[in-house]
């Protein structure tokens, strides 16, 4: 009888698309984009290297596309903290998770000069993973 029970559970949560808080299309966390991609991804003026704008306008695009509910914040379930993500910080607003970004594009941007070149987007990772 439970076999029968779990199994109809199981059925259920297929047929109602039932998912994982992230989905396929979701833009992927900035720190889980393969450096080689992060050009691609994020330069969207194509001036070599990465502003704080376009970051930050993936990292709101990300946000939105993660907020499910539409309550203009973020939940763990909605996004789960991680290694990855801007801000493990949970229920967090617009506001908090792009000036986490602004945090972290400030901390890699050592040439102090608001465009981040691929060398210090692998230069801050590292740093972030306690490698040099």
């Amino acid at each position: 009888m439970k076999a029968v029970v779990v199994s109809a559970m199981v059925v259920a949560v297929v047929a109602l698309g039932w998912s994982s808080p992230t989905r396929a299309d979701d833009p992927p966390p900035i720190g889980s984009i393969p450096l080689s991609e992060i050009l691609s991804t994020l330069d969207r003026n194509g001036n070599g290297c990465v502003d704080l704008e376009e970051g930050r306008n993936y990292a709101s695009r990300r946000f939105h596309a993660l907020d499910r509910n539409h309550d203009a914040s973020l939940d763990a379930e909605e996004a789960p903290p991680g290694p990855d993500e801007t801000s493990n910080s949970r229920p967090i607003s617009i506001a908090d998770w792009q000036d986490a970004y602004h945090a972290r594009f400030d901390s890699f941007d050592t040439d102090r000069n608001g465009c981040l070149s691929l060398q210090e987007v692998e230069a801050g990772r590292n740093a972030r993973k306690g490698g040099h």
